[in-house]
């Protein structure tokens, strides 16, 4: 379920991003876009300064190939003077690009400021509180949960050490499964079913063939996106690290195809930690990079059924 937000104030902006992004965003360079093809909100650290250039580039040529017509920009923790520098380099940037700038803000400490001199706020800023603005509400209600950091969201993935343990010890016995019952154990677990030990062991031995990896994830749809998520969250944090690069990678194609790329980042962080440059893992990497929308993989699964 998406959760539809209707921006019209500085504090709607801020109540927005940590819904849309999943987590409350530090030390970070938002990007919030209108009237292009395709949504691509987009976050990124902030840069050194030496690095200005390339980071921007990662973060507004997605804008430009979804031929965006304007963005928000929300600073996070940057500082009067380095932010005052960013917002006007990402101003000049856009204008390159034909791209208007609806508005930039700059947060820190609790206050909003006005970089570029949108709304005339007092120099000391505007403080602010959304913890009890309505999109907040409106996430809970539709099943959106917010984390306090990108940090909260990547310990949700965190490996679990008694549960590694148990599947560890049923690795010595297991035996990896044919291409139909790696098909029919997802299912079952999409279903609702509780994985033993025994269950994961022979599946993380399945996923090293590619055959019996396209299995576990060819078919996923949009509609399961989010009982896949919960299976593959699972299977990670059960999974000892020289075998988990495989099932992180199929969580972060799940999350993605849920529309989560915060959490897609964060499970192809432990993928590429095992793994660096796992074949799927790449994949899905390149389209949350190129903003590719989750419809392009329906359009996909429909184009390869016969007529």
């Amino acid at each position: 379920m998406t959760t539809k937000l209707s921006i019209a104030r500085p504090e709607d902006v801020l109540a927005a991003v940590p819904v849309l992004l999943g987590f409350q965003p530090e030390k970070s360079l938002v990007m919030l876009t209108f009237g292009g093809e395709h949504q691509v909100h987009g976050r990124i650290d902030l840069p050194p300064p030496d690095e200005v250039e390339g980071c921007l580039d990662s973060l507004l040529l997605p804008a430009v190939r979804h031929q965006v017509r304007g963005v928000l920009l929300v600073l996070y923790d940057s500082g009067p003077r380095f932010g005052m520098k960013l917002a006007r380099r990402l101003a000049e940037r856009l204008a390159e690009c034909e791209i208007d700038l609806i508005g930039c803000l700059r947060v820190q400490d609790g206050r909003w400021f006005d970089p570029l001199g949108f709304h005339g706020v007092p120099d000391d800023g505007v403080p602010f509180d959304v913890g009890a603005h309505p999109f907040r509400a409106q996430a809970v209600y539709d099943g959106h949960l917010v984390r306090r950091s990108r940090t909260e969201l990547a310990a949700s993935i965190a490996a679990v050490p008694t549960a590694v343990a148990e599947t560890d010890a049923a690795l010595g016995q297991a035996a990896s499964m044919k291409i139909y019952e790696v098909g029919r154990l997802v299912d079952d677990a999409v279903a609702g079913t509780v994985l033993s030990a025994g269950q994961i062991a022979s599946l993380l031995l399945a996923l090293r063939d590619p055959q019996r990896r396209d299995a576990a994830w060819g078919g996923m749809t949009r509609e399961e996106a989010r009982a896949q998520v919960r299976l593959w969250t699972d299977v990670v944090r059960r999974s000892p690290e020289d075998h988990v690069a495989h099932p992180a990678a199929v969580l972060a194609f799940a999350a993605w195809l849920g529309g989560d790329g915060a959490l897609a980042w964060c499970a192809l962080d432990r993928c590429f930690a095992s793994e660096r440059h796992h074949g799927l893992g790449v994949l899905v990497a390149q389209m949350l990079e190129g903003a590719v929308p989750p419809t392009a993989w329906e359009e996909a699964l429909r184009s390869d059924r016969p007529a």
